[in-house]
């Protein structure tokens, strides 16, 4: 055991002495310690070999220090794995610059390293160096998949909270304060309506700063484009599904709370998508920018108008990039599903309409209109999450239940009633009609008409 210990701390240092020391002859005996070890063998002599002909900043040390710290790595030797990429990030800033984005994958692997090993603080402020280095590039297409990965994972550390749990990056991020200032409170206790605010606005930070890039590139018929859009809209009904009596504002009330935080507020990117010019603006769209600033602070706040902005970029993109007719009635529907889950009632049936008269003008088969507003399953809104009485293909059913009701034209269900059940007990009997009770629909249409009440039969299936 001895032995073992002996040859890994030779090992280290060898490895070590190799990577920072600019030019270095490793001596006999820690050579041989590192070569009886095997695989790493050949590149720690090609590193040497490159430090002694070319110096300690060549870029031919790049790919064999990368390789060496993915091998490094994957033998669960965090140490080393650090050590060594470490040193392959500092030649690249030698060479690239102290600011580019080259060493941006570098830096991901570094943060993965640190998950790996249990180094919650060390992952967290290596993250946001790089989220400072990014934000020097938010006109570079590179920035956006960085942008939506670390906002990605920001909702999944929300996601643990909202289940209960502590994950460590409340109190790193100081999330317990109304927004990251320095002396503005405590960072170990607090509220947790605090605590899901300041998570949703750093996520949504990062996802509007990479819509703003692939804004900035005129990117309008992008796939990715949308989607950024559609999780800043989960992100915003996060909020208004857990908390429907009292909704969580989207920022503090403070109208100065943007400019305490140094730099660049978690408000500036939404700010400025609320601003854009964009290209097919629909009917009835306030531009912001001419908004006194306490109405656009309040607007910022409220997680009805962010999520409209985010559906009226949606129809400006499909408008901008000359999208099926079919598409930009979609948008328009989308729209329309928001207003109505917010009760704006009168402007939610003013838009389903526009949209049903989209598709006839347009010439739409009459399945295709079905699609949207007669389609066999009624759309729960807001259609842009998992509708929860469709079927999970997944898995067997272990039971169900046949259920009639009507949709009103405002989306709500009334007359309820169970027609069937099949190896179904009065709990999940009680959970579909409250189910039912809770959501809003999205109101039906046939031949062009949106009745005041509309029937629905479906099967709602039982799972173990």
């Amino acid at each position: 055991m001895f032995l073992v210990e002996l040859r890994r701390a030779l090992k280290v240092i060898a490895a070590v002495a190799t990577l920072l020391v600019p030019i270095v002859i490793l001596t006999p005996g820690l050579t041989a310690a590192v070569e009886a070890d095997g695989d790493d063998d050949r590149l720690l002599h090609q590193v040497q070999e490159t430090l002694s002909r070319e110096g300690p900043y060549s870029l031919a040390l790049l790919d064999p220090l990368t390789a060496l710290g993915l091998l490094y790595q994957a033998s669960n030797d965090h140490v080393l794995a650090l050590a060594t990429l470490e040193r392959a990030v500092q030649i690249v800033r030698m060479n690239s610059g102290l600011h580019s984005l080259d060493q941006v994958p570098l830096v991901v692997r570094l943060i993965g390293i640190e998950e790996e090993r249990g180094n919650a603080a060390g992952a967290w402020d290596r993250e946001q160096s790089l989220l400072t280095l990014v934000r020097r590039h938010l006109d570079d297409l590179r920035t956006v998949p960085l942008l939506r990965d670390i906002a990605d994972k920001q909702m999944s550390v929300l996601a643990a909270v909202l289940a209960g749990k502590h994950p460590p990056q409340v109190v790193l991020g100081c999330f317990y304060q109304d927004w990251p200032i320095l002396n503005g409170g405590s960072c170990n206790a607090g509220t947790r309506k605090t605590v899901v605010q300041g998570m949703l606005g750093e996520a949504q930070r990062n996802y509007a700063d990479a819509i703003g890039v692939m804004l900035h590139n005129g990117l309008f018929d992008s796939d990715e484009l949308r989607e950024l859009e559609l999780k800043i809209l989960r992100g915003v009904d996060l909020l208004r599904s857990r908390n429907t009596s009292n909704p969580i504002p989207m920022v503090p009330s403070y109208v100065g709370v943007a400019n305490l935080e140094p730099w660049r507020s978690r408000m500036a990117p939404v700010i400025a998508l609320a601003n854009w010019d964009l290209p097919a603006a629909p009917q009835g769209r306030e531009n912001a920018a001419n908004s006194h600033f306490v109405i656009r602070h309040v607007e910022m706040m409220d997680p009805y108008q962010r999520g409209r902005q985010s559906l009226q970029r949606l129809y400006a993109y499909g408008a901008a990039s000359s999208s099926p007719q079919r598409a930009q009635a979609d948008a328009v529907v989308q729209l329309a599903d928001w207003d109505l889950l917010h009760s704006h009632n009168g402007q939610a049936v003013g838009a389903y309409a526009a949209a049903y008269a989209m598709l006839e003008e347009a010439g739409a088969p009459e399945a295709s209109i079905a699609q949207l507003f007669a389609p066999p399953l009624p759309v729960v809104l807001p259609a842009f999450q998992p509708n929860p009485l469709a079927p999970d293909e997944a898995r067997s059913a272990t039971g169900h239940i046949d259920v009639a009701f009507e949709i009103t034209q405002y989306g709500r269900a009334r007359g309820i009633e169970i027609r069937d059940a099949a190896n179904a007990g009065g709990d999940a009997l009680g959970r579909l009609i409250s189910l039912v009770k809770s959501n809003r629909f999205r109101p039906r249409a046939t031949a062009g008409q949106f009745a005041d009440a509309t029937p629905v039969l479906l099967r709602y299936y039982l799972y173990e």
